[in-house]
């Protein structure tokens, strides 16, 4: 990989860190005061936002994740070992990586996992 390469996949990786970044931290952000709603017995406001908090932890657990690849990705690019499969140390697939570049996996680990 070039510098250029190099460069290009740094500035992808690294603005998607940020944008995971903003997107944990609103997430995390307490409640306005007085916008509490009770979670009563009725359908209603409550089981609405009972509904919403749970996907949010959802949400919240795949944001965190995403991070996770994408942090390891940026260390492996100052490591050398970018494009390297973190599990059997086999090349990931150069067409993998150009969709997405925070891959530590290759697609053979990847799909074990799940």
């Amino acid at each position: 990989m070039d510098a250029t390469e190099r460069a290009a996949i740094e500035q992808v990786l690294g603005e998607r860190a940020a944008a995971l970044d903003v997107r944990l931290t609103d997430m995390s952000a307490a409640p306005e005061r007085g916008s509490g709603i009770s979670f009563g017995k009725r359908v209603g406001d409550g089981t609405t936002e009972a509904v919403r908090r749970l996907t949010d932890v959802g949400v919240g657990s795949t944001l965190e994740t995403s991070q996770i690849r994408v942090l390891r990705a940026l260390e492996k690019l100052d490591d050398g070992t970018y494009g390297v499969c973190d599990n059997c140390g086999a090349e990931i697939a150069e067409a993998r990586l150009r969709f997405a570049p925070e891959s530590i996996l290759c697609i053979a680990c990847a799909q074990a996992l799940k």
